[in-house]
């Protein structure tokens, strides 16, 4: 039952913030499964493809999901992702393996950390005006969120942090809609990511069909309970929920 449980927990913080699933899911199968480190991360990315479909379902039957704007942000992040893996080429000639991790990691804790502490505010102003859903006609809109996805997909490759929660803390700064948009929105970009990854590592048999089937039968089930609480509970406690869940993360990078 402990896997399914936590299948469950993960899913509803990933219904509730659109990310956390790799942040602590895959750590806590480490400590208390005996499945290799490889498998479980192969199979909690297939978990987490199938729970962010649910997601998206389950938002977009609530008018969360703007796809036009999840559309220019994928479109940013293929070459985002791609300057992210070359730099990470050219710095691996000037530093040692574990000096490139440590900066890296330091840096990107940093932004988390700092994101984490300044992002109560910013949203408190920013929904004071409750502005439209972006119409995406202008080209700076568009380009604004094209910059938004690059940067969210060069940090991923550098850092291997998960694009959910890279997405969530640029969308939560520089979109200002409801934040049940931006999750629903957030799904659906780490949908299509994370469905890619996930064929790789099945194809490459990093995959437990048992190990799976408990993951899903939980986070199944949390993922429609988180999706439908970010419509219910005011979203100045979600402000300081994404702020401990950044401060957190940014910690773990510091000290792991």
């Amino acid at each position: 039952m402990l896997i399914p449980f936590l299948g469950f927990i993960t899913g509803i913080l990933i219904g509730l913030t659109g990310a956390g699933g790799g942040v602590i899911l895959t750590p806590l199968l480490m400590l208390f499964t005996p499945y290799s480190a490889v498998v479980i991360i192969g199979t909690d990315i297939v978990n987490g493809a199938v729970t962010r479909l649910l997601g998206v379902i389950e938002h977009r039957r609530l008018g969360n999901v703007q796809a036009r704007l999840a559309q220019w942000l994928i479109l940013g992040s293929v070459p985002g992702t791609l300057g992210g893996v070359l730099l990470v080429r050219v710095l691996k000639t000037h530093l040692a393996a574990g000096q490139l991790d440590h900066v890296l990691k330091s840096a990107l804790a940093v932004l988390l950390v700092g994101g984490g502490f300044i992002l109560p505010w910013i949203r408190t102003k920013s929904n004071a005006a409750r502005p439209a859903p972006p119409r995406l006609e202008r080209t700076s809109e568009r380009l604004r969120l094209a910059v938004v996805g690059a940067a969210v997909g060069f940090l991923v490759a550098l850092t291997s942090v998960g694009s959910g929660s890279l997405l969530m803390i640029f969308l939560l700064l520089f979109i200002p809609l409801p934040l049940a948009a931006l999750v629903g929105t957030d799904l659906l970009f780490g949908l299509v990511t994370l469905a890619l990854a996930g064929s790789l590592h099945m194809a490459l048999g990093h995959f437990s069909a048992k190990l799976f089937v408990q993951l899903v039968v939980g986070s199944s089930l949390g993922v429609v309970l988180g999706s439908r609480l970010t419509t219910r509970i005011p979203e100045r406690y979600f402000s300081w929920l994404f702020s401990i869940l950044y401060f957190s993360l940014g910690a773990r990078l510091l000290v792991g």
